[in-house]
């Protein structure tokens, strides 16, 4: 699904958490395991949703006890059960109907969500379905989306953007109409009326074409029983000279008509000679539909309504006149005819690379599943240069020292990239529970700088980890110009020997392994892959090495 309300969503939605759905959205679509339940569990975690996943064997009397709502694997997929019925009375499960050889309550319903479509089934058919496995949730006072305020912010100014856009469409559009009285020509606002509702059905004809999820496109493709949108707009038919969607030049065709009945309404006998033109299409579409792909696109089906009564209002207004071929006409029709061109041209260029970048969440998704298979880590992770490296190289230690994935960043307090690459450090922390180890292993660019590096390590020597986090994350963000008196004030012992001997540790170990360039990222010693980044190793805080 590449939009929409997917299984993720669904339960925030339900649980009441506080997300954003572009977000929420975009992070399920790109997670390496979003098909299976551990995917999931991760997802929910990080959310700071408490979950746990078991397996039910009386499927029959302990499906009224699972406290809604809650993710269930059924039918080959997971769907999340918002609604059971309510537990029956020890003893009144057995009862049956008067003409039902199935208990009472099983003829009862449920209520579920797949694919952001509500579903109601009963409780015999739900668990014929239902594997057992289910995935029990519970939200903390610390639900909420990562860093939601931020993303809260930028749906914020997108929904603004968004009104503002449309806002200032609906304005033109007033405008234009007043100005050109169209509102005292009853015909042409009909006609109007009747293209724009026909911009809408083509438009939800794209979303369809892009595979972008539509509520009300899928509620009117779903309205025959022989019906499906997709295998239509899928087909070899689908495009004509298989480069222009019949969707795109609908879209096109409405659009234009819109714009010139609105800005240049005495071109209306044009537009009906170009709506004459585009009739035959409509026999040649309910033709195909029934006898080469043998199902129905009502959506398609709606649009050549809108053709043929846009001709009716035409014919009964009395707009369809047989031109004069003379140099005003000729003028017109070029005019009228670079307006078509235009729109369905710049459609025809957008919409590919709009269905490109909707399918970069997909392509993202592939490519962090396989990055993500512990198996090809390890095999690139070995391929790498290898250094020695160990706790006893540096002792400014993040997160947990027993973990069994040491994570070695080589930094200098006064690198900028270094800076950067602190504040993803931190986060990784943050999205791990702390449960890797990152060591900091100090260098500097001359020996006049080196006083950055002892005070940091007197810092974490006197202080301890969780102080040293704070000021290290002060000096990366706003201590470097101020040099030694950021320092000032904070009552260090320079003196203490133990200072210089953890410096010389790091020293040490930046002459044995060579290396110069700063950060420099190690894990376990081997030197992280150029196509993994920092925040990928997230999905190995079990690694074994």
């Amino acid at each position: 699904m590449k939009s929409g309300q997917n299984t993720f969503v669904a339960l925030l939605e339900l649980l009441k958490v506080k997300h954003t759905r572009d977000f929420s959205n975009k992070y399920f679509n790109e997670h390496p395991h979003k098909y299976n339940l551990f995917g999931l569990s991760k997802m929910l975690s990080d959310y700071g949703i408490e979950n746990v996943g078991t397996l039910i064997e009386d499927k029959e009397n302990d499906i009224f006890n699972i406290e809604c709502p809650f993710v269930a694997q059924a039918g080959g997929g997971f769907v999340v059960v918002s609604e059971t019925p309510p537990c029956p009375l020890k003893g009144e499960l057995a009862p049956q109907s008067p003409n039902s050889s199935t208990p009472q309550s099983f003829s009862e319903s449920i209520h579920y969500l797949r694919n952001g479509k509500k579903i109601t089934n009963t409780i015999e058919q739900f668990i014929k379905i239902w594997s057992g496995i289910v995935l029990l949730v519970e939200t903390t006072p610390n639900s909420i989306e990562p860093d939601y305020k931020e993303h809260r912010k930028k749906e914020f100014f997108n929904v603004a953007q968004k009104s503002i856009l449309f806002l200032a469409g609906i304005l033109i559009f007033g405008l234009a109409y007043i100005n050109n009285s169209l509102y005292t020509n009853f015909g042409k606002s009909i006609l109007l009326s009747l293209n724009l509702i026909g911009v809408y059905i083509c438009y939800l004809l794209v979303l369809q074409q892009l595979k972008i999820h539509s509520n009300y496109a899928d509620k009117i493709c779903s309205l025959f029983s022989k019906s499906d949108c997709n295998d239509v707009l899928e087909s070899e038919a689908s495009k004509l000279w298989g480069v222009f969607g019949w969707s795109e030049i609908g879209l096109g065709y409405f659009s234009a008509n819109v714009l010139l009945l609105l800005f240049f309404p005495q071109l209306v006998s044009i537009l009906a000679l170009i709506n004459i033109v585009a009739l035959p299409y409509s026999f040649w579409s309910v033709w195909y539909q029934k006898v080469k792909a043998r199902q129905w696109c009502p959506l398609c089906l709606i649009v050549q309504v809108f053709l043929w009564s846009i001709f009716i209002f035409n014919f009964i207004f009395g707009f369809i006149r047989l031109p004069e071929f003379d140099f005003i006409f000729l003028k017109d029709i070029l005019f009228v005819g670079s307006v078509f061109a235009s729109l369905i041209f710049a459609l025809n260029l957008l919409v590919p690379s709009l269905s490109s970048n909707n399918g970069m969440e997909q392509i993202k998704q592939e490519i962090n599943s396989i990055k993500a298979d512990e198996n090809v880590f390890k095999a690139l992770l070995k391929k790498q240069s290898a250094y020695e490296v160990s706790k006893t190289d540096s002792q400014i230690l993040f997160g947990n020292p027993d973990a069994n994935l040491l994570i070695s960043v080589f930094t200098n307090p006064y690198c900028n990239p270094c800076a950067r690459m602190h504040k993803r450090v931190i986060k990784l922390l943050h999205d791990t529970k702390r449960n890797i180890c990152v060591q900091y292993l100090f260098s500097s660019f001359q020996p006049d700088l080196e006083f950055a590096v002892k005070n940091l390590i007197a810092i974490y020597l006197e202080k301890g980890q969780s102080e040293f986090e704070q000021i290290i994350s002060n000096w990366f963000e706003k201590g470097k110009p101020l040099k030694e008196a950021f320092f000032e004030n904070m009552q260090l012992n320079m003196e203490n020997p133990c200072i210089e001997t953890e410096f010389q540790k790091h020293e040490t170990w930046k002459e044995k392994t060579r290396l110069r360039a700063t950060p420099t990222i190690l894990v376990n010693g081997y030197k992280l892959p150029d196509n993994y980044k920092i925040e990928d190793l997230r999905y190995f805080t079990n690694l074994d090495l």
